[in-house]
């Protein structure tokens, strides 16, 4: 069989001849496929350029914004739960000055059972002799930092007569490290003042504190 295209002529012999004579003529194998395809085939590939423009792309764009919501969505949850977090700081700290505050105003009601003539002595008075007692090379300036952190501390007699100070730690919640902090600060605070100085700790105590510190003295302080 005699294909004819112009002024040639193409021998078919087998399936390979057809293949080249397409290749050869590009309109043909054009011609072929419309005859092969449905009409439906061959708009698939202008409904898929249609698809990614009218659909996907959106689609895309869609999903794009949305995973940009979800990182806004997940920093605001990140700053709210920091926000939190220091709220809940915030509402600790304030207790604690509370507590602080409470104990140093009713330092008799306290320490009364204990002591006579108790006293709190003002923040302002023994800073400074604190300072005092660094320019003196009588503590090191580590251990007035350490000091000057100190809840409340109180000038009292004892049954004897003699004057002591109390050094107080005061906390809702106290822990081994508050009594090792106490004992710490009433030796400096001993040395500053030439003078007795109980290490003492209170208001919510495990019962076990006092056992593992008998150096320390152990109030229970109210809520009220």
């Amino acid at each position: 069989m005699a294909v004819e295209e112009k002024h040639k002529e193409y021998i078919i012999r087998n399936f390979y001849d057809i293949l080249q004579a397409l290749r050869e003529n590009p309109d043909w194998a054009h011609q072929l496929t419309s005859l092969i395809l449905t009409y439906e085939l061959l708009r698939l590939p202008q409904k898929f350029d249609r698809f990614v423009e009218e659909g996907f792309r959106p689609l895309a764009r869609r999903v794009e914004r949305l995973e940009e919501g979800q990182k806004r969505l997940e920093r605001d949850v990140a700053i709210l739960k920091n926000k939190v977090s220091k709220l809940e700081v915030d509402v600790v700290s304030l207790e604690g000055d509370n507590l602080e505050r409470k104990v140093r105003e009713r330092a008799p009601a306290y320490f009364g059972r204990y002591f006579r003539r108790v006293r709190a002595v003002p923040v302002e008075e023994w800073s400074e002799r604190l300072e005092d007692a660094v320019d003196g090379g009588l503590i090191t300036e580590e251990e007035r930092k350490d000091a000057i952190s100190l809840y409340v501390l109180i000038r009292a007699k004892i049954e004897d007569g003699r004057d002591v100070m109390l050094a107080v730690e005061v906390s809702y919640t106290l822990e081994d490290k508050d009594a090792e902090r106490a004992l710490k600060r009433a030796k400096v605070i001993s040395k500053v003042y030439n003078m007795e100085t109980i290490p003492v700790v209170g208001v919510n105590i495990p019962e076990v504190l006092q056992e593992r510190h008998p150096r320390v003295l152990v109030v229970q302080a109210g809520y009220d």
